[in-house]
C-alpha cells in the first residue's frame, strides 16, 4: 500500500493506491499559509503503508509536514520534483524543475486516461492550463489567478468594491457581489476557452479539454467546448509516478 500526498496552496489531498492501481481516496483537508490541518484522519487511514510519495506547491509547509508524518512513523516520503522528460511526457520548460509539480503531474494523470493531443485546466488557487500533443511533447502554459484568489485581490486593491460571499455567476450582473465573482469565472472561462482554441489551431487535430480542481465546478457549466471533468488529477499522476519508480527500483 502506498500513500500519495498533493500538498496545494489551499488543501492537502491524499489517497491510497494498492498494486492493482485502486485509488482510495480521502477527504480534502483545508490549510494555512502558516500551518497545517490536523492531520488526524489522515494518520489512521495510513498506519501500516510500505511508501509515501508527496508533490508539493505550498513549499512552506513540506518541511513540516515531511516531519509529521516520520513523527507518526510512516516511511519518509519520496518527494517528486519536475523532470525535463519522464513516464512518456517532455517538458517545454528551458529550466523544468521550475515546471510547477502539480502541472507535471496533472499532465502525466491525463495521458494515462487520455494519450491523444490534450489540453489540462486545473482551478485551483490559480488556474493553470498547459498543452501536450500526440506524442507527448509539453508544448507551453499559462497561469492566472483562480476566481476566489481574483475576487480577494479586487477588494484588496479596489476600495469602492465592498466584500461579499461568493454567489452567482451571471453574463451581466446586477449587484457588486455578483459582478466582482461572475467577471472573476468568465475571465477563467474565457482564457480556457481561448487557449484550447489555439491548441487545436496549432495541432491541427481534435485536442481533448480535460477539466479539474477544487474552483472548476463554478466554471464548467459556463464552457462551450466539450469537456470530461475529472477530479483528482494529480494524486492519478502521482500514483502513476510512483508505481513507475518502484518497479525501476525493483528491476
Amino acid at each position: 500500500m502506498r500513500l500519495l500526498i498533493d500538498l496545494g496552496n489551499s488543501r492537502l489531498k491524499w489517497a491510497l493506491a494498492d498494486d492493482d492501481d485502486a485509488l482510495r481516496i480521502g477527504d480534502p483537508l483545508a490549510h494555512t499559509d502558516t500551518g497545517l490541518a490536523d492531520l488526524a484522519q489522515l494518520l489512521a487511514a495510513a498506519g501500516g503503508v510500505q511508501s509515501v510519495w508527496l508533490t508539493s506547491t505550498a513549499h512552506s509547509l513540506t518541511g513540516a509536514l515531511v516531519d509529521a508524518l516520520v513523527r507518526a512513523g510512516l516511511p519518509t516520503p519520496v518527494v517528486f520534483s519536475s523532470p525535463k522528460q519522464a513516464l512518456g511526457l517532455r517538458s517545454a520548460y528551458d529550466q523544468p524543475e521550475t515546471l510547477g509539480r502539480d502541472r507535471f503531474l496533472g499532465m502525466i494523470g491525463a495521458r494515462s486516461i487520455y494519450d491523444g493531443p490534450l489540453m489540462l485546466a486545473d482551478a485551483g488557487t490559480a488556474l493553470t492550463v498547459d498543452v501536450v500533443d500526440g506524442d507527448g511533447q509539453h508544448l507551453g502554459g499559462l497561469i492566472v489567478p483562480g476566481p476566489v484568489l481574483m475576487r480577494e485581490a479586487l477588494h484588496r486593491g479596489t476600495a469602492g468594491v465592498r466584500a461579499g460571499a461568493v454567489v452567482r455567476l451571471h453574463e451581466l450582473a446586477r449587484n457588486t457581489d455578483d459582478a466582482v465573482w461572475s467577471g472573476g469565472c468568465l475571465a477563467c472561462i474565457a482564457l480556457i476557452e481561448h487557449t484550447h482554441r489555439q491548441a487545436t489551431l496549432g495541432i491541427g487535430e481534435h485536442v481533448e479539454l480535460i477539466l479539474t480542481g477544487g474552483a472548476m465546478p463554478a466554471l464548467v457549466g459556463h464552457i462551450d467546448v466539450p469537456y470530461r471533468l475529472l477530479d483528482d488529477i494529480v494524486l492519478r499522476g502521482l500514483n502513476v509516478w510512483s508505481r513507475s519508480a518502484l518497479s525501476q527500483a525493483r528491476s
